[in-house]
């Protein structure tokens, strides 16, 4: 059963209303899934949520997206069988028949088989996208090549950040174990759910997973070319650069790819203020949200950003050095202890969390804050797609936010 329940607009505080009104009307739907869990702690964050999944599915008015809603379905289908997803599945699986995906696709996905008589395009999507999600989290230079041949440099951008985008959600749905309500069963046809398996603890699951930094030269060059000043976008786009300038000061590497999709790129840029700078959650907290999310999803950039974050707030180095060489059991404080066993719970295994670890995290920081551990988590899983499909270097200068 779901461990939570949706919010009243009358629970929230006057000024925070707007907020649940504001996700209502871009979603046009009752307040469910996802943003029950916002809303349980940010309706503000909740409404950021809610802008950027409006791109990736506009709700029957004009695609925002220059994907073709059959390859973000069939995209959402991979993402919900990788992470275990099981409300996601429920909410694509329609939407994904509809836009022409095979049954027979369907199925083997749901049973985690590899489809049999695939086009062309669904191939290469799920060759990308299974690279970027399964040990190592890298992309091959030919799967690379054929997917920024195929879809251009703004397309690949795109389906980087469809994926990174049902991560983003993925994680706070599976830690809050979210279904669907009946009213929203009804309005699909029958479909088989996606089964996640039982919970395993995957704290020592003998997976290899190289020590961070490994990288000690980059590439010759960026894998795109990168947006680095408002002379790289077109005229009528150069505002965008300016927002993202105003939530941080400059514009990092992260957002010079993803500025190829301008008004991704601010959107995105919103949810990571907000998790960054107005989050309740204690620095010390954050940062080792950000430190496990990158270790375990090998993105060099984000954990040279967030170990050189987490040494200012004077996070000690031996536990910097623990997480980074992948130990079980790193030197953890108590409070530590607990959001170190929650991320890895979500990121290994089933993508779940076990009700002894998540009643802890709610006994440790309440409700509200572990609502935003899951979705501090999603936003660097997020950009961890991004930073490994693009093979972004880590940031060389520490004076500048980096994420």
């Amino acid at each position: 059963m779901s461990r939570l329940s949706a919010i009243d607009r009358t629970q929230l505080p006057a000024e925070q209303r707007r907020f649940h009104d504001a996700v209502k009307a871009i979603r046009r739907r009752p307040i469910s899934g996802p943003f029950i869990v916002l809303m349980n702690s940010s309706p503000d964050l909740a409404a950021r949520f809610a802008h950027l999944g409006h791109y990736f599915h506009s709700r029957g008015q004009a695609d925002e997206s220059i994907l073709s809603l059959r390859v973000r379905s069939f995209l959402a289908l991979v993402g919900a069988r990788a992470l275990d997803a099981p409300y996601e599945w429920s909410a694509w699986v329609g939407w994904a028949l509809e836009a022409g995906v095979p049954q027979a696709t369907v199925d083997a996905l749901r049973e985690g088989r590899r489809p049999p008589s695939l086009t062309a395009e669904d191939a290469l999507v799920l060759d990308f996208c299974t690279q970027l999600v399964t040990v190592g989290h890298q992309v091959d230079e030919a799967t690379f090549t054929a997917v920024l041949d195929y879809f251009g440099v703004q397309g690949a951008v795109e389906l980087v950040m469809s994926l990174g985008y049902f991560a983003l959600i993925a994680f706070p749905l599976n830690a809050f174990e979210m279904e669907m309500s009946p009213e929203q069963k009804a309005l699909r046809n029958p479909y088989a759910p996606l089964v996640v398996a039982p919970f395993v603890d995957g704290a020592e699951d003998g997976r290899e997973v190289s020590s961070l930094p490994r990288r000690k030269s980059g590439r010759a060059r960026p894998r795109i070319p990168m947006i680095a000043g408002h002379a790289d976008l077109k005229a009528e786009h150069q505002h965008f650069f300016d927002r993202i300038v105003r939530t941080r000061g400059h514009v990092a590497g992260v957002f010079q790819v993803l500025l190829h999709t301008p008004d991704v790129a601010e959107r995105v840029a919103n949810i990571g203020a907000f998790l960054l700078y107005d989050t309740i959650l204690p620095p010390p907290i954050r940062l080792l949200v950000w430190l496990v999310t990158a270790r375990e999803l090998a993105c060099e950039y984000a954990w040279t950003a967030g170990a050189t974050e987490a040494r200012k707030a004077g996070l000690p180095p031996e536990l910097i050095e623990a997480i980074a060489g992948g130990s079980p059991r790193p030197p953890l404080s108590e409070e530590q202890a607990v959001v170190f066993a929650f991320c890895r719970e979500l990121l290994r295994g089933n993508h779940h969390v076990s009700d002894v670890t998540y009643r802890a995290t709610v006994a440790q920081f309440g409700v509200a804050a572990t609502v935003q551990i899951a979705a501090t988590l999603g936003y660097f899983a997020m950009m961890a797609c991004v930073l490994n499909a693009f093979e972004v270097e880590p940031p060389a200068d520490e004076t500048w936010p980096a994420m």
